[in-house]
């Protein structure tokens, strides 16, 4: 869906459509493919994100998320202004991660088998 919402002419979007992965793990290629294109920062920040919610041991609430990035070694306090931006954090993960809209926990897009709660 991210490669489509750029596409402002129903030509663009019928050839990306054309374009995008059969396979779920294409999709998934894909996604770390253009993870790997963002800019040093961004791509290192969506690999903290991946990180935690993968390695949490439970589900992790956006904000939990945004003071677990935030912390350093040697802080004694995070600060509004240490924290990410909310769309930030989601953007740079290239559509690989969601936030529940009623739960507001920070999740995969389709969490495998594997990863159970």
């Amino acid at each position: 869906m991210d490669s489509l919402k750029s596409k402002s002419k129903r030509k663009e979007v019928r050839e990306t459509l054309k374009r995008l992965p059969q396979e779920l793990n294409d999709t998934y290629k894909e996604a770390m493919e253009r993870i790997e294109t963002q800019c040093e920062d961004d791509r290192k920040l969506a690999e903290r994100v991946l990180s935690w919610i993968v390695y949490a041991l439970r589900p992790l609430s956006l904000q939990e998320l945004r003071y677990a990035l935030a912390t350093m070694p040697g802080m004694t306090e995070v600060e509004d202004d240490d924290l990410d931006d909310l769309d930030v954090l989601i953007s740079v993960c290239a559509g690989l991660v969601i936030v529940d809209e009623e739960s507001g926990i920070v999740r995969l897009v389709r969490v495998s088998p594997l990863l159970r709660y």
